[in-house]
């Protein structure tokens, strides 16, 4: 390396021309880097969807889900298998654990679900897909007084040429039902007529279809045969012939049946800001540009919109680019401010050309990031940006540390060529062995399990990157630019003379502390060693103790703000359309009082506090998504409005779930959950009963509820005994009920891009009431109408319209929502998973109580992270002993680690934070920073016991020597992170705990590394000299 850094400091040409290759490089990069809000995150999930139309829960559970997780729970890499059983259909979705190859997975997958021979007849394919995460940039509402059937027309049109822009990769329509042809059929009209559900649904198969019918070979040509009758609409059903009487009547569908041209039969509603609407949500691919893409989306509906009826208005709404370029502009102030203070600290203590050419390593070092960074998948985006501001700090360390080491030696006498020779040399181990250790602090990070280490990546990821070119730039291109660098002069204009002074004064200030003041600090530390190892150790045990007794709170996660608030109501199956649209209204109508609530008004007075409201009902989910107005991103805290819009909804004790969701925090819930599993279902619903018993006296807890779907009656349908005598088997009465109730599909035709579904059953209004079933006749194969309860009971008994299952068990999850600022998830946990878990051992045996994905995630986290940081400091430990050639002075080196978490810990005291991942993070990160300093000063001191200096003048000499690089490396990376540490934006609140560990975390081990390290030195040393003293002791006695 030695022969290398002189190489390159006497052919600066050969710096030079790096130096533009690598900001080359970085300029070609940051043209072709992908721009999103957030990274995409991979989700190992795979999903089984398995239709069965007109089956109940049970009938779904038996027939379909257990059959498929039977198949398959022996695949090897799988870590869950969760299940849903509900009216119609099933679901089966299989967590894969970490490592395992998707592909692989998914064709295994396949492969023995396509080998299940005992599925129903009337199942429809198993679909077995891999889950997609996509990231929304902006939403299209296309809303106005007009029919479903125009939305959604105009909403396909729009979809279709939104999709066609080169800058859109996707384009979902939401909020439409599929078309379909309902043929209903009364019980009395088939008995007037004679005719069956068999009869109509034949009659249309034989009828309305197209057939190739061959090719007739002429001498001119050949010519296609083709039969074509395939009805398409309401009136084409119509005409279609059922039968045809002895007298030559036909019987013809609309004389025995209503045809309607309609929907499917779901319960469905879009609104935006209280009109009928549908909505587009735009994604981006593998190569998004959040920019390019909403921008072109915007300007496609400013100019090319012009063919929507007047009743139509659209809009774009939930705009995520004015969040990118609001983060980006923010970023850059902050990372500008950060470098400009950087820059004025070095000037100050150091000398300006040197202070720009360290300030120019940093640019270098971005450069040389945003180079290789795209070529590893990695994205401009929030962490990203915030990664790049993070490090400004850290990666400035190294050209400190060489850059003072050069100055000093030019002001030692040495030439300038010398000096940039002798100067880099002297630190090059140090330097390299600092940033090696801290990029192998950095490296664990890209190796934790679960979602959020995933999101995170890019954090260690532009680290290590840029830490490589840091190094390369301190240590070859730094050196020859600063052996250029002609000696500082005193201006002769009048402010620039002043401005020298002042400098000077600062110069000289920090070396007159350094002599007067740390030195005889240093040696009366050194005379009171031990005690002084005493105070530093109770400090940091009570660091400790105040994570342990909960004064600093705990959370998995921070909160993140949002300015899409989102509220999710799941009401139970059945629930009715008119009591879901009652519940929407009243969200609609707390949405109004939310301006004039006394605690949003404390934060934002304002009557437009929001400008966008969509509502949207699927079935028996209400989703009502709430956008605030941009003017008062940052000034109102969007949990507020969650909890305040909640409060003025009022309580909804029929829902299954009620939530509000006001974080960008998309893996995490913000509620407590805990799941319990049992094959013994009256067991299930008794420990299911206790736990939520036990989660309500558990103060600052609200919201409790669990996912069993109950409460509602089945019609159980039983043959009567003199029922086979008439030659009717169940299967018979079951096909017919079935076909009334729920349909006989008779044909799936195609019409544009829709797969009409044609359906023949009773009228609506006949499926919604259970006397039908007096009328109904069980219709024989020789034509014998036998009235229904002659031959069969029907019973209500209890039943599901939802079953859960985990890990071939019913499941049901039960959740509740903590209050802000009363208690937290892992509080709550504490005491569910402690002697709630005990007691439900003993009293429920046959149940287990686990802990719900998140919170298995977040202990899988800290098991792991544990685990990799300790690997990591063992390697560093392992890299030291080889450097210094002792098992004792690494450890000295590393004792900065504990002090950092002491600093991290303080610094959360400080701030007012809770500590969570992100500060543990924060804490792993600030452990590869702060033993740079202990490095640097005990490199000095081995060179100095090396020279024959004793241990204690060493010490005093090493620690006044590196006084200043130690000083200036902890102060430029503490006011490098100042920006974010100081901003107030919700968004920004994100790093905050990481920032602040590494900040604090730095700040305090700066005096572990000057006072502490110099300590513990000594009092090894003299450890070391007794033991050795002994053991000559006891060797001469022997040998006397």
């Amino acid at each position: 390396m030695n022969s290398l850094i002189t190489w390159f400091v006497r052919n600066p040409i050969a710096a030079n021309l790096m130096m533009v290759l690598i900001l080359a490089g970085g300029a070609m990069g940051a043209s072709s880097i992908g721009k999103e809000v957030f990274p995409a995150i991979p989700v190992n999930f795979i999903d089984i969807n398995m239709p069965y139309p007109g089956a109940g829960p049970r009938e779904v559970e038996e027939q379909i889900v257990i059959r498929i997780e039977e198949a398959i729970y022996n695949i090897e890499g799988i870590k869950h298998i969760t299940s849903e059983a509900r009216q119609s259909r099933g679901k089966v979705t299989v967590e894969v654990a970490t490592g395992h190859d998707m592909n692989k997975m998914l064709n295994d997958i396949k492969s023995r679900v396509d080998s299940i021979v005992t599925f129903p007849a009337d199942a429809e394919r198993p679909i077995v897909m891999e889950q997609i995460l996509r990231a929304e940039v902006i939403r299209v509402a296309l809303f106005g007084d007009a029919d479903e059937a125009v939305l959604k027309e105009y909403g396909e049109r729009v979809r279709d040429d939104l999709a066609a822009l080169p800058e859109v990769d996707y384009a979902d329509l939401n909020g439409v039902r599929d078309a379909q042809i309902d043929i209903e059929l009364s019980e009395a009209a088939m008995r007037r007529y004679g005719i069956s559900f068999n009869d109509v649904v034949n009659g249309i198969r034989r009828s309305s279809l197209n057939l190739p019918a061959g090719t007739i070979r002429s001498t001119s040509g050949d010519i296609q045969i083709q039969t074509r009758g395939q009805a398409y609409f309401e009136e084409d059903f119509k005409d279609i012939s059922i039968s045809s009487r002895s007298d030559g009547t036909e019987i013809k569908i609309a004389d025995v049946a209503t045809v309607r041209d309609t929907f499917e039969e779901r319960n469905a509603l879009v609104r935006f800001n209280g009109q009928p609407a549908v909505f587009l949500g735009i994604s981006v691919g593998n190569q998004p540009d959040v920019m390019a893409t909403t921008g072109a989306v915007k300007r496609y509906i400013a100019e090319e919109i012009n063919y929507l009826p007047a009743e139509l208005g659209i809009s774009t709404w939930a705009d995520f680019s004015t969040m990118f370029s609001g983060r980006l502009e923010l970023l850059s102030s902050n990372a500008l401010g950060g470098l400009i203070l950087v820059f004025v600290v070095l000037m100050l203590f150091l000398s300006p050309q040197l202070a720009f050419w360290v300030a120019l390593g940093i640019a270098i070092a971005y450069m040389g990031a945003l180079w290789i960074l795209p070529s590893m998948g990695l994205t401009l985006n929030m962490l990203s940006m915030f990664s790049f501001l993070l490090i400004l700090g850290i990666i400035v360390d190294d050209a400190i540390v060489v850059g003072e080491s050069i100055y000093r030696h030019q002001q030692e006498g040495y030439d300038r060529e010398a000096a940039a020779q002798l100067g880099a040399q002297a630190v090059a181990k140090p330097v390299i062995l600092a940033v090696v250790s801290t990029m192998i602090v950095f490296l664990p990070m890209l190796f934790l399990p679960g979602i959020w280490p995933k999101m995170l990546w890019a954090i260690p990821a532009v680290t290590i990157v840029a830490l490589s070119f840091s190094l390369i730039e301190s240590l070859l291109i730094l050196p020859s630019h600063l052996a250029q660098m002609k000696p500082e002069q005193a201006p002769k204009s009048k402010w620039g003379l002043k401005f020298y002074h002042l400098r000077q004064w600062f110069a000289n200030g920090m070396m007159a502390f350094a002599k007067n003041s740390y030195k005889p600090m240093l040696i009366k530390a050194l005379e009171w060693r031990y005690l002084t190892l005493v105070g530093f150790t109770l400090a940091f045990a009570l660091s400790i103790t105040l994570v342990g007794s909960g004064y600093i709170k705990q959370r998995f996660m921070p909160t993140v703000g949002s300015d899409i608030i989102q509220m999710k109501i799941n009401m139970p199956d059945g629930y009715s359309k008119a009591r879901k649209l009652d519940i929407i209204k009243r969200a609609e109508l707390a949405v109004t009082k939310l301006p004039d609530d006394p605690l949003i008004a404390a934060q934002v007075a304002s009557k437009d506090l929001t400008r966008n409201q969509l509502s949207f009902m699927w079935g028996d989910h209400l989703r009502l998504i709430l956008e605030i107005s941009p003017e008062h991103t940052g000034k109102v805290d969007p949990a507020l409005v969650a909890e305040r819009w909640q409060y003025h909804v009022g309580k909804l004790p029929e829902a299954k779930s009620f939530e509000t969701e006001a974080s960008l925090s998309r893996t995490s819930s913000g509620r407590f959950s805990v799941l319990l599993s049992s094959s013994n279902i009256e067991q299930l619903q008794g420990a299911t009963a206790y736990v939520k018993a036990q989660l309500s006296q558990v103060p600052g807890t609200t919201n409790i509820r669990d996912n069993i779907h109950s409460g509602r009656s089945d019609i159980d349908i039983s043959l009567l005994a003199n029922a086979d005598n008439l030659g009717i088997g169940l299967s018979d009465v079951a096909r017919q009920v079935r076909q009334g109730f729920y349909g006989a599909e008779a044909q799936r035709i195609p019409r544009g891009r829709d797969d009409v579904r044609v359906m023949v059953r009773y009228p609506k209004g006949d499926r919604a009431q259970v006397d039908t079933l007096e009328d109904l006749r069980v219709r024989t194969p020789n034509g014998t109408e036998i009235p229904f309860y002659s031959v069969a009971r029907a019973e209500y008994v209890p039943g599901y319209s939802r079953i859960n299952r985990r890990d071939r068990e019913r499941s049901v999850k039960v959740t509740a929502q903590p209050v802000m600022g009363t208690v937290t998830i892992s509080e709550i946990a504490e005491i569910i998973y402690g002697d709630v878990a005990a007691e439900v051992a003993l009293k429920y045996p046959e149940v287990s109580l686990d802990k719900d994905a998140e919170l298995a995630d977040q202990e899988d986290f800290y098991s792991s992270s544990i685990k990799l940081f300790t690997l990591a400091l063992a390697v560093i430990y392992m890299l030291m002993a080889i450097e210094f050639k002792s098992y004792l002075k690494p450890l000295g080196v590393l004792s900065a680690v504990p002090f950092g978490i002491m600093g991290a810990i303080f610094g959360h005291l400080l701030m007012g934070l809770d500590f969570s991942v992100l500060s543990l993070l924060g804490v792993l990160a600030a452990s590869g920073v702060v033993v740079n300093d202990n490095l640097v000063l005990i490199d000095r001191i081995t060179q100095l016991r090396e020279e024959g200096l004793d241990v204690k003048e060493a010490l005093i000499r090493g620690g006044h020597e590196r006084f200043r690089p130690i000083i200036l490396t902890s102060i430029t990376t503490f006011i490098g992170l100042v920006p974010i540490l100081l901003e107030t934006s919700m968004q920004a609140k994100f790093l905050i705990p990481m920032v602040s560990s590494l900040a604090f975390g730095v700040l305090f081990a700066t005096t572990v590394t000057l006072v502490f390290v110099p300590c513990l030195y000594l009092a090894g040393a003299n450890l070391k000299a007794r033991l050795t003293k002994s053991s000559e002791s006891k060797t001469a006695l022997n040998l006397d």
